[in-house]
């Protein structure tokens, strides 16, 4: 879902993070914002679940603290399951799916799609007219995943990921409703 080198165009502080929502408001209970807490078990998923060009610690302290982005996270008590990362721009209304991980323990049980729609939900929220990501070009189930959700290719980046891999280039409208009748 991300490359070093668009990593810092898509930095931006100057609307820092998730603006008011501080609550699972978007999905289930067990969908909640992150926090500077949750960054080792952000950081053991992000190691579990990509065989390189990982999130470090001080990357997630960044982006959760810093950066123009929104964090979500699958919850079960304490322990995190899964995380999704959005990236916004001040000049688009849109915003791109930086990452999402699943606990490898928790792989086929809703996880990345509970995620996915709170993250879709908070960029509809926020005046968001589509959502973009890349996925790697041999992730099946990822890209089963997205397209059940509407997302169409776009694009193609090639040797994308640190292995040569290419990447799918995917988007999706978000439906608006009207304010006014």
């Amino acid at each position: 879902m991300r490359s070093a080198p668009l990593f810092a165009v898509y930095l931006c502080v100057l609307v820092r993070r998730a603006a008011n929502v501080t609550t699972n408001t978007f999905a289930d209970g067990a969908i909640r914002l992150a926090t500077p807490g949750d960054i080792a078990a952000l950081v053991a998923i992000e190691n579990a679940s990509f065989p390189g060009d990982r999130l470090d610690r001080r990357r997630f302290r960044y982006l959760l603290t810093e950066a123009n982005s929104v964090t979500f996270v699958d919850v079960d008590g304490a322990a995190v399951r899964g995380y999704i990362m959005l990236l916004l721009r001040t000049d688009w209304r849109g915003a791109r799916v930086y990452s999402v991980a699943t606990h490898p323990a928790h792989l086929g049980c809703g996880v990345a799609a509970r995620l996915l729609t709170a993250a879709e939900r908070w960029a509809a929220a926020h005046d968001c007219m589509e959502v973009r990501l890349e996925v790697r070009a041999d992730n099946a189930a990822s890209l089963a995943l997205f397209r059940r959700r509407g997302y169409v290719a776009f694009g193609r980046h090639g040797a994308y990921y640190h292995d040569g891999m290419d990447a799918i280039r995917l988007r999706r409208p978000l439906a608006h409703q009207a304010i006014f009748p």
